[in-house]
């Protein structure tokens, strides 16, 4: 199977290795390891026809008010839209920048965005595979783009060695995506960074919340590139049922606690059995682990597919390589099954 743009390619794997869904482990893919709240899936147990016979309530006034309540903002700040890469999308086309520096590795939906919105890419390769403030610097860009915690190395930079850096550099336009910020909520830039000009903080609801297949995402903006951002989008950018999953999740406030419980538990264990054979994962705060493997990373994926378990090759990663997995955080069974054939592989 060649490598994707995204992880995730579930449907697709069903159709290439002939497996059927229920018999994959998708390691592939960033999710938590609890699956959807109980409340999202209540929602569409529970589905009023009415629902699907409307077109949306793109005011979205209650999740839009959970929203700015949760991160402390104004919601003339606050966009919806059809997950984190559409938004991304929408931040280059509102910021117009002319050359944007990315460091690298990074997620590869961003080299994609950033020629497709008209801008250049300038690529600041990472030593050592370490984010390094120092080396991220406004010289040959107007803007900076990059997520945190980094994808996908895991790395986190932290809200005050971050936020001290930003200032520092008042006329680089800014993007951040703290898709995973959920697992650091105490190192989110927001609210403070919405009172910079020309600022967007992209924001997941289906990551930590796991149900991808309802797009819908969110960002933060000063007002007046936020009402950019609007007036870009079409009609109806998020659909009814996809406004209504991320309220009720947003609801569900002992499925966030447990789900940091567990990230806590999981994240460090994963990373001993791991070493226990023989690799060195990079030290992470996301829900995936980036591996350093001693053959091949794409004949290995090839083989652990074969075994209906998929994990994401980074061949093509610029700044990676095919010496390269990266892992998503999954249950205690799941990780047993896949240390197993990478046991039996290594």
């Amino acid at each position: 199977m060649a490598e994707p743009l995204h992880g995730g390619r579930i449907h697709a794997a069903v159709r290439e290795l002939g497996l059927p869904q229920a018999k994959l482990l998708d390691f592939s893919a960033n999710l938590n390891p609890l699956g959807p709240p109980v409340g999202v899936m209540e929602l569409f147990q529970n589905l009023d026809r009415g629902l699907v016979a409307a077109y949306p309530d793109s005011d979205a006034p209650s999740l839009r008010a959970a929203l700015c309540a949760r991160h402390g903002a104004e919601p003339a700040s606050l966009v919806l839209g059809s997950g984190g890469a559409a938004l991304l999308f929408l931040a280059l086309r509102a910021l117009a920048p002319r050359r944007v520096l990315v460091p690298q590795p990074c997620f590869r939906e961003q080299p994609r965005a950033i020629p497709a919105c008209g801008a250049e890419l300038v690529p600041l390769p990472m030593q050592n595979l370490r984010l390094n403030l120092q080396a991220l610097e406004a010289s040959g860009g107007d803007a900076l783009l990059l997520t945190n915690p980094h994808n996908p190395t895991g790395q986190l930079l932290s809200r005050t060695e971050f936020g001290a850096w930003i200032q520092d550099h008042p006329d680089l336009a800014l993007i951040v995506d703290e898709a995973f910020m959920d697992y650091a909520p105490g190192e989110s830039l927001l609210p403070e960074l919405l009172t910079r000009p020309r600022t967007v903080i992209l924001r997941s609801l289906t990551k930590f919340y796991a149900m991808p297949a309802l797009r819908v995402g969110y960002a933060f903006a000063g007002p007046d590139t936020a009402a950019r951002m609007a007036a870009l989008q079409e009609g109806w950018p998020v659909g009814q049922l996809e406004l209504l999953a991320a309220e009720a999740a947003l609801r569900d406030q002992d499925y966030e606690a447990r789900s940091l419980e567990a990230f806590t538990v999981d994240l460090p264990t994963f990373e001993a059995e791991l070493r226990g054979l023989g690799l060195e994962p990079l030290p992470s705060r996301a829900p995936f682990l980036l591996v350093p493997v001693p053959v091949s990373g794409t004949a290995l994926a090839a083989h652990l597919a074969a075994e209906g378990i998929l994990v994401r090759t980074c061949a093509h990663w610029p700044g990676l390589g095919d010496g390269y997995l990266r892992l998503a955080l999954r249950g205690p069974q799941d990780r047993r099954h896949l240390l197993e054939a990478l046991a039996f592989r290594l």
